[in-house]
């Protein structure tokens, strides 16, 4: 490889792990590289090759990181480990994965195929069967997918890692003696992350705002780049120049589309009548599996758009505390059902929501047949249904 193409997957690294979404750019790009537009075209053919390249060149550096883990880890494989001992190794993995190594986490965020769904599977069960916990192989590794991408937002580092300590403390509570266990770390962090949070610019009421409505339709649909003022325009069935009236930059407009998304999906929704309704634990994990491999899963693929969006930038943080810690009715009444009524602790719903993500995540990248994918699934979830 040529110092020019080094530079470009150099180039694109950087951006994927410091800067937001929507400044991610082929301008961008090629101006942290110092050449020319054309040199992508040169030297890659297109940009999405590019984004090829520079996924294979992290997953590259992530599997030696995740062999250097391995063999620290191996002199634990002889001694059986208490619950709070793999709880804290997992979340310590997850957390220098999504610390120290975040420039290649984030290349796992923005470019992922089934080599990496691969490579980080084999080396969760490999984790797994080290600490302890290798009948729950397949769960960890799903819950380490949904809980790292999680883990990616940083809004306040100390409390940020309270969290994940809690959240991971939690499954492995469940996993090995079917035990709850308070949380008051996600309590304190909810109440806090709410004290910090603050609508955008301008204020409007959003819940009632065709335009932000729009824009958030569009942005769990498409993604950022599909939050374009002539689609907004279209959907919210205004002017062009209404929509640039009231939102004068791209940047205002993925923002409002942002809260908009996360208040549509967190704070919404008639949640006693969905606490009033009870479906038999089989039912329910049927539906689960249904959404899953059917890729129906709008909150959780509305969710993942807003992560991918505010991992960067300063004007999202106040809304990073809050997603990592938002209230999740709709996943509580699910796993209240799988579990047959009994009342998750609000740890477990998280850990148990990362989970379903992380199926997804493999739905969505790894091969095999739809019967396959869905006795996967199943058996995934089977620690969490009675």
């Amino acid at each position: 490889m040529n110092s020019t193409e080094s530079r470009l997957i150099d180039a694109l690294l950087d951006l994927w792990a410091e800067s937001p979404t929507e400044a991610v750019s082929v301008r961008a790009l090629v101006q942290k590289a110092e050449t020319a537009h054309s040199s992508i075209h040169y030297h890659f053919g297109n940009v999405e090759h590019l984004y090829q390249s520079a996924s294979g060149a992290a997953l590259a550096k992530a599997e030696h990181w995740m062999e250097a883990q391995l063999a620290a880890l191996g002199t634990l494989a002889v001694d059986p480990l208490p619950p709070a001992l793999q709880a804290s190794i997992m979340a310590s993995v997850i957390a220098d994965w999504t610390g120290d190594q975040r420039r290649l986490a984030m290349a796992w965020r923005h470019a992922p195929g089934a080599d990496w769904q691969t490579a980080w599977e084999r080396f969760w069960g490999e984790v797994a069967r080290v600490i302890g916990l290798g009948d729950n192989a397949d769960t960890i590794a799903c819950f380490a997918a949904g809980e790292a991408a999680r883990h990616l937002l940083v809004w306040h580092p100390l409390l940020d890692r309270a969290l994940l300590e809690e959240t991971t403390a939690a499954l492995v509570l469940w996993l090995r003696e079917r035990r709850l266990q308070p949380d008051p770390v996600r309590a304190m962090y909810r109440t806090r992350a709410l004290r910090h949070y603050h609508a955008p610019r301008p204020h409007l009421d959003r819940l009632n705002d065709p335009i932000s409505a729009a824009a958030a339709a569009l942005l769990a649909e498409q993604g950022h780049v599909g939050v374009t003022f002539r689609a907004v325009a279209a959907r919210a069935q205004v002017t062009l120049g209404k929509v640039i009236h009231v939102y004068g930059t791209k940047s205002e407009l993925l923002h409002a589309a942002l809260y908009s998304l996360y208040e549509r999906e967190a704070l919404r929704g008639d949640v006693e009548q969905l606490v009033a309704r009870t479906i038999a634990p089989d039912v329910m994990l049927d539906e689960l599996l249904n959404a899953v491999l059917r890729g129906r899963q709008p909150v959780l693929a509305a969710y993942d758009e807003i992560e991918r969006a505010i991992y960067n930038g300063e004007d999202h943080a106040p809304l990073r505390g809050l997603v990592r810690a938002m209230e999740d009715p709709s996943g509580t009444w699910a796993l209240a059902q799988l579990l047959g009524g009994l009342h998750p602790s609000a740890s477990l719903v998280a850990a148990f929501s990362a989970t379903i993500r992380g199926i997804g995540y493999r739905v969505q990248h790894a091969g095999g047949t739809q019967d396959d994918l869905r006795s996967g699934a199943a058996a995934v979830l089977r620690p969490f249904a009675r």
